[in-house]
């Protein structure tokens, strides 16, 4: 009342001080729409109709300002004066305008809301008695200029609001850092808003108000270094109104309330209350989400929330009406899997998994969640914590009940944790060791324990079952080695079965102890598990292999450690598991397979496995494996002393000083090699790769391989088989390989297998079996070399010729080629060339296969060239004649981007320069050598000369071959007048000789010295030789792509390569030889129709051809060839290929086109019978461009082609082409043709021809269509 009377004294107080002042006339009024001058003078009636004008725009937004219009926007408000009205009315009042502003703050950007406020401050009066809710309604909107216009009317005094008199002052928007600093600064602005912005029983906050009172709260939030409880209790209503489920609010307010919440989390150490009701409010806006939204979005969000606000703050328990909340969402294992791949949410999983325990004992949907959850979501680091808790409970609930205990007391627990088992096996197992390794649990009995937990887990068990599986898992687990050995001592074949046929899940449970148990660290264990009666019975036999081969490599580690606490512990274990293989698996071929697979390796005897190789040894005769049958015969009495199951302790010692002689050793293991190779000479192929695979584990089994290889000289028998195995495991030796060849001794090239089994006791395996891999593979090599005198593979030459290659590669790409350099390079000169004589293969030609060859090696390229050299360095009369033809094919390495390889090309170069000077070639004259005779030797005495250009610059070569060819050197590099040389003719001869030679090369090599000579332009097309291989890839291009009643190979990408490079090669001029090369190939390749394949082999010559066509080339044509070029591009022009249209542009804008070309053109169209020209088109003609002909020229049109394609090609060209001298003289011609387009009988004909070309060639507009 009292605040009443005093807003109206104040405004009586504005007016009359208004009123006293006449000489501030003119006389003003408080408006936002206009300023003050012109607002004094319109009428209350023009200010009302202006705002009922808004008023309706805002009714079309909210149906509920409808309800004002009667209220504050009657025309009887017209009359009323605040001033003048009691209390109660002006209550009223205030309440009818601050319910109308709150509903206004959503709609305040509208120009519709500045007419109804504009009538409200003319006649209520509201910049002066309701400034609490206008501030609040246009606070949101701060950064306009509607809010600078309104401040300006409001009076603050000495209210909150006073850092508002700034605006008034400057005249410009706030940002809104100065409302969040205020708000900082008096905590009454903050606590305005957040109660402005929170929901009424009548009213709910719009959502520029939520969004902006979000924004403050955040950014103050922000800003404060310390959130202290004040600002935590005056922004909690704001937060617990967002989080109320239920209620109308929009979803802004709810992602406000969260984003705060989030910040809150982790900012500040909420109260244990708060924290509470914030992790129950915000799960039950999850469930909600959940509920109602048809995307799982808001849900996500909401849970995001959640699992930060639990995970940033100390949340030691999880409140269980979170956790029945939670509970009862369908899927929340699969949306927490999601969040889990995103985000780290261990300790909210933690915390929840640990709450769901503490519920699973005593509600069953609990236990399906904590279930769900251990299936679904990935626990990482949280099996320890859990399997702990679960272990704990168990036990806790085992004493409290004592003998009480039913079988159904326990089913959650055990559920629980085989769920974890299923998951996470190795780690549930670590956590129960952990768990019994636990001070407190050890500080009960040993079998206490076990007893315990396995009482819960069981339940009483009857009589009917005298074993616990659970009380047998965790003694498993137990951590003192007695424990886990107890186990087996009630178990026994017939209480096992028992178990078996009552109740399977229990016999799975004693399977795995079993198996668990012959995987144990403590070796005493391993063999107690092994004495179990029926032990093949229990496991599986895929298990026992596995198992077995486990406990092998245990065993052996023992063994070659040198520890002689469990030497004969460890070779009693292994042999017992071997036995019970053997013993098992007698009579199934995979099985004892892969049993002999195992011990393989214990085959050969070394000084720390000598006992345990020779019981296997005895034993490896039972097992029937062909590969083994031969081993009976190996030191049978002595052997079988050490595997009698009782013997003389003192034979056995006696045997075994006996045994460590060197040569004993050695003297047994050469009977075991020499008789595994006997048996592997049968059957390689059958055998290799089972010895390959047995070989993955030890280094003493690759001795045992590569000696069974090198033990006998059937090399070639076994080249097929082995090489493939021999290479990886040289590859397989990695660096090793390096420091083995470095103390290599050539010397051990001629030892025999007893020599390098003398070294398994003074050498290291690896480095010996890298010494036994480089005699194999010499051998093999001598062995091919020396097959060629008895002829043995002559029948399949081919065939062998292929594997000395790979073998070839082999060596030169490995570091074998350091290990015997000079004995590669002899059997090359010595034996190679007649091998590959007799195999009808030239030994050059073998080698320059390699360095001329697409994707070799380098170090292949390199060797090769070597050996190349030396060959050029021997005395040998045949070889001459050989090496220098070929000449040529060393062009190829020389242009190579390797250094290593122009090295070794031009070393090959200088050794062929030296060898002429040997050569008598007096004896020759008449043959082959007569072609090269006569100029080779200057040749490569200026190749010789110029060495260090050629291999400093990989670009010197080709300008040095253009200019010792051609009549003119224009190149810099070069030195000057080197083109005067050789005369012409010898030219010519050089020319023919190197590209006669190279078109013999591979592609690759084809495509190498082409390039290389492509300086001297279409010079090199009048060697017949380059012209015929031209003229035959246009033939196979266009018998491929346009004969299409046969089928023909297709162009492989290097043939591709070289056409497009010769064709590029013959519109280049030459100086230095002279005729002119005929333009039929470029015609050929630019012979397309608009109905040609999409493909490489027809459009890249096409596209090279016009890439190079330049005005030089164009003017060098006859008149009749340039019309038909020009006629060719027209065609091309409209291409329905894009590359070939672009290209074509391209050309014609290069090219200086006469009228007279353009009006032949013309004419020859104006002479078409459009009723004869299109009947070619019901279906697709067989084409070939290798029939064109000089006269065929100006027949392009006529002969298929479309008319009007031709003619609308022929027009787009023409405007084109704005350089086209003389245009004037096209009108006629142009004229004619618009005549006879538009004539009846091109009419008729024209649009049938058009309908059918626009079938075929899928063109979207024909040309009839365009002009009409």
């Amino acid at each position: 009342m009292a605040s009443s009377i005093a807003s109206q004294l104040q405004a009586i107080k504005l007016f009359v001080q208004a009123d006293s002042e006449p000489q501030k006339r003119p006389f003003t009024r408080p408006s936002i729409l206009f300023n003050a001058k012109e607002a004094a003078d319109i009428d209350i009636d023009t200010i009302l109709n202006i705002a009922l004008s808004g008023l309706e725009v805002l009714v079309g937004k909210d149906e509920r300002f409808r309800n004002y219009r009667n209220d504050l926007f009657s025309h009887k408000s017209k009359e009323l004066d605040r001033e003048l009205m009691g209390i109660d009315d002006n209550n009223q009042i205030n309440a009818s305008v601050s319910s109308y502003l709150r509903l206004l703050s959503g709609h305040l950007q509208l120009p519709a809301s500045l007419k109804t406020l504009e009538y409200l401050i003319r006649r209520y009066k509201i910049h002066i008695y309701n400034i609490e809710d206008l501030v609040l309604c246009v606070l949101p909107y701060h950064d306009t200029h509607a809010f600078v216009r309104i401040v300006q009317l409001i009076n603050t005094g000495n209210s909150k609001w006073k850092f508002l008199d700034g605006v008034k002052v400057s005249g410009a928007p706030p940002p809104r850092s100065v409302i969040v600093q205020q708000c900082i600064r008096d905590m009454g602005v903050l606590d305005a808003l957040c109660n402005y912005a929170s929901p009424t029983k009548k009213f709910w906050a719009s959502r520029p108000v939520i969004s902006f009172c979000t924004a403050v709260i955040v950014e103050v939030l922000g800003c404060v270094a310390t959130i202290d409880s004040d600002i935590v209790k005056r922004i909690h209503p704001f937060v617990a109104s967002g989080l109320q489920t239920g209620t109308k609010g929009g979803s802004d307010h709810k992602a406000g309330a969260l984003m705060i919440v989030g910040l809150l989390a982790n900012k500040v150490a909420l109260s244990p209350k708060l924290l509470n009701s914030l992790i129950r409010s915000v799960a039950e806006v999850a469930r909600e989400d959940v509920k109602e939204s048809t995307d799982l979005q808001w849900f996500r969000l909401s849970l995001m929330a959640l699992i930060n606000l639990v995970q940033s703050q100390s949340v030691d328990t999880f409140p269980k009406k979170a956790l029945e909340i939670l509970r009862d969402i369908k899927d929340i294992a699969g949306i927490l899997l999601e969040l889990s791949k995103e985000f780290n949410i261990d300790r909210f999983l933690a915390i929840l998994l640990e709450a769901l325990v503490d519920q699973s004992s005593s509600d069953d949907s609990y236990h399906l969640a904590l279930i769900s959850a251990i299936d679904t979501v990935p626990l990482r680091n949280l099996v320890d914590p859990i399997v702990s808790k679960l272990l704990l409970s168990c036990m806790k609930l085992s004493e409290k009940d004592g003998n009480a205990a039913s079988s159904e007391s326990g089913i959650w627990a055990k559920n629980v944790l085989a769920a974890i088992n299923r998951n996470y096996p190795s780690q549930f197992h670590g956590a129960v060791h952990k768990f019994l390794e636990d001070t407190k649990v050890q500080s009960k009995k040993e079998d206490m324990v076990c007893e315990l937990l396995s009482k819960i887990l069981d339940g009483n068990l009857g009589s009917s079952i005298a074993v616990s599986e659970s009380k047998i898992w965790f003694a498993s687990h137990h951590p003192k080695p007695e424990v886990r050995r107890a186990i087996f001592s009630g178990l026994d074949r017939s209480a096992i079965q028992k178990i078996k046929s009552l109740d399977s899940q229990r016999f799975v449970t004693i399977k795995d102890v079993v198996l668990h148990q012959l995987h144990d660290e403590d070796l005493t264990v391993v063999q107690a598990a092994l004495s179990l009666e029926g032990l093949t019975e229990i496991i599986s036999s895929l298990d026992i292999l596995e198992t077995f081969r486990d406990v092998l490599n245990r065993c052996l580690g023992f063994l070659k450690s040198g520890s002689p606490v469990n030497s004969t512990l460890s070779c009693d274990i292994a042999v017992s598991f071997l036995k019970i293989a053997v013993s098992s698996f007698n009579d199934q071929l995979d099985y004892s397979k892969e049993i002999a697979s195992l011990i393989f390796p214990l085959l050969l005897i070394l000084p720390e496995t000598q006992r345990l190789s020779l019981k296997v040894l005895d034993l490896a005769k039972e097992i029937k494996w062909p590969f083994f049958q031969t081993l009976a015969a190996v030191s049978g009495n002595e052997v079988k002393l050490l595997s009698e199951s009782s013997v003389d302790v003192e034979a056995v010692s006696r045997f075994e000083r006996k045994m460590k002689k060197r040569g004993s050793m050695s003297a047994v293991n050469m009977e075991i090699v020499r008789s595994l190779s006997e048996e592997f000479l049968m059957h390689p192929n059958e055998y290799m790769p089972w010895l390959a695979r047995s070989c993955n584990d030890f280094r003493s089994s690759k001795t045992l391989l590569f000696g069974s290889d090198a033990v006998n000289g059937k090399f070639l028998v076994l080249f097929e088989a082995c090489l493939p195995v021999l290479n990886s495991a040289w590859e397989s030796f990695g660096s090793v390989v390096d420091i083995s060849l470095q103390e290599f001794n050539e010397e051990m090239l001629d030892w025999d297998c007893r020599n390098f089994l003398d070294q398994l006791f003074a050498a290291d395996i690896g480095a010996l079996n890298t010494y036994i891999l480089i005699c194999i593979f010499w051998r093999l090599l001598e062995a091919f070399i020396s097959a060629s005198s008895t002829e043995v593979f002559l029948g399949d030459s081919e065939k062998v010729v292929t594997q000395v290659q790979d073998f070839f590669i082999f060596v030169s790409a490995s570091s074998l080629k350091n290990a015997f350099k000079k004995h590669l390079q002899k059997l090359v000169e010595k034996h190679l060339h007649d091998f590959l004589t007799k195999c009808k293969i030239s030994p050059v030609r073998f080698l320059s296969s390699f360095f001329t060859g697409e994707d070799v090696p380098v170090a292949v390229q390199v060797e090769s060239l070597h050996c190349f050299s030396f060959l050029c360095s021997q005395l040998d009369d045949r070889l001459p004649f050989e090496l220098l033809p070929e000449f040529p094919s060393l062009l190829v390495p020389l242009t190579s981007e390797d250094q290593a390889i122009r090295i070794a090309a031009m070393d090959c170069i200088e050794k062929l320069y030296k060898l002429w000077c040997q050569v008598d070639f007096s004896s020759k004259k008449n043959g082959k050598a007569a072609i090269w005779s006569h100029f080779l030797d200057e040749l490569l005495g200026l190749m010789v000369q110029q060495k260090s250009f050629i291999l400093s610059d990989k670009n010197f070569l080709p300008s040095f071959l253009t200019c010792l060819l051609s009549s003119s050197c224009d190149s810099i590099l070069v030195s000057p007048n080197i083109e005067q040389r050789f005369n012409q003719f010898t030219k010519e001869k050089i020319l023919a000789f190197i590209l006669s030679s190279a078109l013999k090369l591979s592609g690759s090599g084809k495509l190498k010295v082409l390039s290389l000579l492509k300086g001297l332009g279409n010079a090199i097309l009048h060697v017949k030789e380059v012209e015929s291989s031209l003229s035959l890839l246009l033939r196979k291009c266009s018998q491929c792509y346009f004969d299409l009643e046969k089928s023909y190979q297709k162009l492989s990408e290097i043939e591709i390569r070289i056409l497009c490079l010769l064709l590029e090669i013959c519109i280049m001029p030459s100086s230095s030889l002279g005729g002119q090369i005929s333009e039929d190939h470029m015609f050929k390749a630019l012979h397309l129709d608009s109905k040609s394949p999409e493909d490489p082999a027809i459009i890249e010559p096409c596209v090279t051809v016009l890439q190079k066509i330049n005005c030089e080339f164009y003017s060098g044509l006859s008149t009749e060839a340039q019309g038909h070029l020009c006629q060719q591009l027209v065609l091309l022009f409209c291409n329905s290929n894009g590359d070939i249209q672009s290209a074509t542009r391209d050309a014609l804008l290069r090219l200086t086109i006469a009228s007279s070309t353009v009006g032949q053109m013309l004419d020859l169209v104006l002479k078409e019978d459009p009723l004869v020209i299109g009947s070619a088109h019901g279906k697709k003609k067989k084409k070939s461009s290798e029939n064109l002909k000089p006269g065929y020229h100006y027949d392009v049109v006529s002969k298929g082609e479309q008319t009007l394609y031709f003619l609308s090609s022929l027009l787009d060209v023409l405007l084109l082409k704005k350089d086209i001298a003389n245009r004037q003289s096209l009108v006629g011609p142009l004229f004619k043709l618009l005549g006879k387009v538009f004539s009846d009988e091109w009419g008729c004909g024209a649009l049938t021809q058009d309908e059918r070309w626009r079938q075929t060639s899928g063109v979207p507009q024909s040309m009839s269509t365009a002009m009409c």
